[in-house]
């Protein structure tokens, strides 16, 4: 059986998943995204600018940046991004410009994607659209079936939305 691993069947998967959280939250650790875990003060900036759509830079081999809207991949290969580099070329491999909407939309995936999920005026004032406007109809579903909870100025997932999350995102997409 060595390199073999064995899938591990849904019911036990949840099992594990909902045991980390109350595990890691009773020992002090702050759940402050769908994945990911701190002690109070000590989260992950990094992280934190992907999920507020703050423009990010990178430098190196499959380094990425967000910046104005764009999203760039370098080249992976070490070699050819240093040839790259060395001959005066871009090392960018992949690029993509984002729409006002799709920056839009991604925001608010990657704001509900953190526990705190996002404050709807925030989110207008800085994309400018209104979370109803741009997928009501979903996150009216999504509320009826308990995966999201809606106050008068926020937005986030349940604790039954946070097992299902990846399944919510195209509707949203």
């Amino acid at each position: 059986m060595k390199d073999e691993l064995l899938e591990t069947n849904e019911t036990d998967e949840l099992a594990m998943y909902e045991l980390a959280i109350d595990q890691l939250e009773s020992n002090g650790f702050e759940q402050y995204e769908i994945s990911n875990f701190a002690q109070p003060g000590f989260r992950c900036r990094h992280n934190e600018a992907y999920w507020t759509g703050e423009q990010y830079y990178a430098a190196g081999p499959g380094a990425a940046r967000f910046v104005d809207d764009a999203r760039e991949t370098n080249h992976r290969s070490t070699s050819t991004y240093i040839r790259r580099m060395l001959g005066g070329q871009s090392p960018v491999a992949e690029r993509e410009d984002l729409t006002a909407e799709d920056h839009a939309r991604e925001r608010l995936i990657f704001g509900l994607r953190r526990l705190e999920g996002i404050e709807l005026e925030t989110f207008q004032r800085q994309t400018g659209y209104d979370v109803d406007a741009l997928a009501g109809e979903a996150l009216e579903r999504f509320v009826a079936a308990g995966l999201l909870a809606r106050s008068a100025d926020r937005l986030r997932l349940t604790r039954r939305g946070l097992v299902v999350s990846d399944s919510l995102w195209p509707d949203l997409l």
